[in-house]
């Protein structure tokens, strides 16, 4: 990365099914809380297991024709962007007008990442869209739609990108922003993930016979796959030149990223981790850091028996007999799956990490019947404390793709 434009992260912001903002997500994981419940979204009697995780202050049928994914999604960039202007609570004239004084940041970029968009609103569309032809275009409520959203909410005219790779979409969302950024193609940018949960989005979900019967284990022996949840995060990145011209408090530094796809399944992790081996690498070197200067990785971990035994060798490949000492956690024990929202706000739990010195427990692993194919340290029943310079964040999706990150404390 050597005479690229430094780069940091400067506002955070999260809606999870523990409840919105950041402080509630971050309070709920180093608490060890399960926010997994029954689904009242629809009738789940049909499916595996009706728990998930449900952002239950975004109500079905409030917003009128807005889909939840959007309102969601709304209030995780309204987070990010009071946080990165030190405007906390202040209104959407108050945070247009500071934008308008700044036109490095007027021209910010925008990049979401999401597996399915404001499904919700789509499924209404196609019911209704015979009765009432305005509301039978997708476009309204399909990926497209969530960077001209932020755009028009803030009065932001610079590049737009919206990205679906799968369960990766959220991590590389930060990438791309952070290559943008790098590469001086923009001075600021806002990353974001989402997803909402709907009847269609479940029934594809259980379709993949990757939801557990009972509740999700990571890196136990017991586990038998994950469940989902909906949520959405966001990072507002910045070249370092222009966070400290405006006198910005910073989070953390990205120092590398990386993207590639296994070329393997459709569904199935290739199952000698070569691909997520090849991305750790990869992430490590864009960072130009080695991977003994890694004290915490924060893990896709789903639970599924594949994944964490996959994940496991990779990081014993990368890291070798230090893989075993290296603190790490699995956020989904806490939240589920979020989908699109998942590298976003795992990215933001990983921030908080360097900033707090806390990694939080991981939920329901009993240590008794940890996976002899899964030692790592995993910390249980309370959060690990200490002091953490930098992260790894992992993700991987159906389809093969595979996203990382690293992060520094500032």
């Amino acid at each position: 990365m050597a005479g690229d434009e430094a780069v940091v992260i400067t506002g955070l912001g999260a809606v999870s099914p523990h409840g919105r903002g950041v402080a509630t997500l971050w309070s709920g994981l180093v608490e060890g809380r399960s926010a997994l419940k029954p689904l009242t979204l629809f009738d789940a009697s049909m499916f595996r297991n009706p728990l998930a995780g449900v952002c239950t202050e975004y109500p079905v049928g409030a917003g009128a024709d807005i889909p939840r994914a959007w309102r969601m999604l709304n209030d995780a960039v309204t987070e990010a962007m009071q946080d990165a202007l030190g405007m906390n609570g202040a209104d959407d004239a108050a945070i247009r007008a500071r934008v308008a004084a700044d036109e490095l940041m007027r021209h910010a970029a925008i990049v979401t990442g999401t597996n399915f968009g404001g499904m919700s609103g789509a499924e209404t569309a196609l019911v209704d869209g015979r009765n009432d032809p305005a509301r039978a275009s997708l476009d309204n409520y399909l990926y497209g739609k969530a960077a001209n959203l932020i755009a028009e909410r803030f009065d932001l005219c610079g590049p737009r990108m919206n990205l679906s790779l799968s369960c990766a979409s959220g991590t590389a969302a930060i990438g791309v922003a952070f290559d943008m950024i790098r590469r001086g193609r923009a001075e600021v940018a806002i990353a974001a993930g989402f997803d909402e949960l709907s009847l269609y989005v479940y029934a594809g979900l259980s379709a993949l016979r990757a939801i557990t019967p009972e509740t999700i284990r990571p890196f136990d022996q017991r586990r038998k796959g994950t469940l989902f949840s909906e949520g959405a995060g966001c990072v507002v990145i910045e070249s370092a030149a222009h966070a400290a011209a405006r006198k910005a408090r910073v989070y953390a530094k990205i120092l590398g990223r990386a993207m590639n796809n296994d070329a393997y399944h459709m569904t199935a992790p290739e199952q000698e981790a070569r691909g997520i081996q090849a991305l750790m690498r990869k992430a490590l070197a864009d960072a130009d850091v080695p991977p003994d200067s890694i004290d915490h990785a924060n893990l896709h971990a789903t639970g599924t028996p594949y994944n964490d035994a996959i994940e496991t060798k990779a990081i014993h490949a990368v890291f070798g007999a230090r893989g075993r000492e290296l603190p790490v956690c699995s956020v989904k024990s806490s939240i589920g799956h979020t989908m699109g929202a998942a590298g976003i706000l795992e990215s933001v739990a990983a921030v908080m990490t360097l900033n707090e010195g806390k990694v939080p427990p991981v939920l329901g692993l009993d240590p008794a019947q940890k996976d002899p194919a899964c030692d790592l340290n995993t910390p249980t029943g309370a959060p690990l404390t200490g002091t953490f310079k930098r992260v790894l964040k992992t993700s991987y999706g159906f389809g093969g793709t595979n996203a990382a990150v690293v992060l520094e404390r500032a």
